[in-house]
């Protein structure tokens, strides 16, 4: 028998993700983030099936014009103990938004390899939304034979070197916001892609305080590189990052990832993914670290209403022409 538990507080929340080693964009923070700067409101369930955990989910839902209803999103979700229960969870969870918040569909794009598990035939391969293709480390090892392992023999060199250079790396306060998004502005500009506003890292600063891991690179007392990540037990997400000139020069974005993956595992970790490849420079320095890609199942829609499919164009037409 399935039953559904509705939960309200942040605290325990939590504390069920990291039990069952949830994405950090299924925590709290992430939620509230999404709250405070958008028209998204969280809603977090806990399957229970025979009385026992089964599953949990953060959906994000979103009030759509009449007569659609809500969309509903579970960004990296659902939250389940063995890979091969996801599919049942994920059904699961679509069952829940459809009796709950009169949904026309439910997204999901899970952080399980490509080939583990079989979504049901129900779910219909959709628009990405986070990246399938990213890089991951596994934390298990100590942290000599994560670092015997990265796989460049260069990036083991500048890590080293930046440290003797006297680069150092240190956790950001509030009071480092500025100088990060003065970083994350030049390498935006540098490497040509688009921001949030200045106020979406300065709310995310403060609602994902429960998972954020934020790094700052210096020299000399100058800000080099910064590196914005949250962490539960289960992954830690390079949300953001970016280097000035200088810092390239003394090699302090190969210090700062370090840094970040030896707190990452200390927090308890079991995965650092670095989060998305492209094609480019970013991407090629990524996989200095991990070597080989690691691709996620994707991203799916559960039609979970009449209307999608007329939804689904609209959005569709509307994207064509105002892209």
């Amino acid at each position: 028998m399935v039953e559904y538990r509705e939960v309200t507080d942040a605290g325990a929340w939590n504390r069920l993700i990291n039990e069952h080693a949830g994405h950090p964009m299924q925590a709290w923070g992430w939620g509230e983030l999404k709250e405070r700067t958008g028209s998204w409101r969280a809603r977090r369930i806990v399957v229970e099936r025979d009385g026992a955990f089964a599953g949990a989910c953060q959906v994000l839902v979103r009030k759509l014009p009449w007569p659609f209803g809500h969309i509903c999103y579970a960004p990296r979700g659902p939250v389940a103990d063995r890979t091969a229960d996801v599919p049942r969870v994920a059904d699961d969870v679509a069952a829940w938004c459809k009796a709950n918040l009169s949904a026309v569909s439910l997204k999901i794009d899970p952080a399980v390899p490509e080939g583990s598990v079989a979504l049901s035939s129900a779910w219909l391969p959709s628009e990405k939304i986070s990246l399938p293709r990213t890089a991951a480390i596994d934390l298990a090892p100590s942290e000599d034979e994560i670092m015997a392992g990265l796989h460049s023999k260069k990036a083991r060199q500048y890590i080293r070197k930046a440290g003797r250079s006297g680069v150092t790396v240190r956790s950001a306060t509030a009071d480092d916001l500025d100088a990060i998004m003065d970083i994350y502005h030049h390498t935006a500009e540098s490497d040509d892609f688009a921001l949030h506003t200045d106020e979406y890292y300065r709310a995310a600063f403060t609602a994902c305080s429960d998972v954020n891991q934020v790094f700052l690179a210096e020299f000399e007392g100058r800000p080099l590189a910064f590196l914005w990540n949250i962490t539960t037990s289960g992954t830690t997400f390079e949300l953001w990052g970016g280097v000035t000139e200088e810092g390239k020069r003394l090699r302090a974005n190969y210090l700062l990832k370090w840094h970040a993956m030896c707190a990452a595992k200390e927090a308890g970790a079991a995965l650092y993914d670095l989060n998305g490849l492209l094609e480019g420079g970013v991407s090629t320095f990524k996989l200095l670290f991990a070597g080989e890609p690691t691709v996620w199942i994707g991203t799916f829609d559960r039609p979970l209403s009449p209307l999608y499919h007329v939804w689904d164009a609209a959005l569709k037409l509307y994207r064509r022409l105002f892209k």
